[in-house]
């Protein structure tokens, strides 16, 4: 258990836990540490929250807010965000499969990669700005735990879009529908604890929002990528926040 957590843990974010630097990771164990993935978000969000919570009397809200976005971004790495650039450049840039998917592998960004992130990430910051002042600090705990398992929901039985296969492949092909189901029940369960009424709209968006993603994904790549999968996160968190704000 610990050590599906440590996979998860440093996978997603810049923290690790004592020894996990040496654990090698096969395809079946990275695909369980996804049982993992809204337990992470839940932490990133209580460091979110203790930012939130200590610095909201002292600092103006839009830069408050400007300071959590730069802090998530921070504590993941900009994982995520890469993708979501990634991905944007591949759908705007390709006119086929095999060009978008091309144009993905790219580590440059382009117009439509850095239209993307100045989209997310201005989203993020007016709708942090919103639901600081109005102390609404079960939101910063809860929408990274659903936009975590979001990536989950989006991996399970999608078809992985590169024949060379990649991390994504391991997640798509060893994702189990017990892990979902567990996975899922805690996330309702958090839903349920932290937000009763709020919670349950923020799930029903992300499941509308993972849906799209899937379909779409589908249709411009023929699969999904761990690109993809960065994208569905960065997507999910801005979407449930600005839904959040407007709650």
């Amino acid at each position: 258990m610990m050590r599906h957590f440590a996979i998860a843990l440093s996978f997603l974010t810049l923290f690790r836990l004592p020894g996990s630097a040496r654990i090698m990771v096969t395809p079946v164990e990275l695909a369980r540490s996804l049982s993992y993935y809204p337990l992470v978000g839940l932490l990133l969000g209580a460091c979110w929250f203790g930012v939130a919570f200590f610095l909201h009397a002292l600092l103006p809200a839009l830069l408050l807010a400007v300071l959590l976005t730069a802090l998530m971004a921070l504590m993941t790495r900009g994982l995520h965000l890469d993708g979501l650039a990634d991905l944007a450049d591949g759908a705007g840039g390709g006119y086929t499969r095999e060009r978008r998917l091309e144009i993905m592998k790219d580590s440059s960004i382009g117009t439509f990669g850095a239209t993307a992130l100045i989209l997310i990430l201005g989203l993020k910051i007016a709708a942090l700005s919103t639901l600081v002042p109005a102390q609404a600090w079960s939101m910063l705990f809860l929408v990274p735990a659903l936009s975590r398992y979001a990536m989950v929901l989006t991996s399970y039985k999608s078809t992985y879009a590169r024949a060379e296969g990649g991390l994504g492949k391991a997640v798509c092909d060893h994702l189990s529908r017990r892990q979902l189901v567990t996975t899922t029940a805690v996330t309702v369960l958090l839903c349920l604890i932290m937000a009763p009424l709020r919670g349950g709209f923020l799930f029903l968006t992300l499941m509308a929002c993972v849906l799209l993603v899937r379909f779409l994904s589908q249709r411009w790549l023929g699969g999904i990528t761990g690109d993809v999968l960065g994208a569905t996160n960065e997507i999910t968190e801005a979407l449930l926040l600005s839904v959040a704000a407007c709650l």
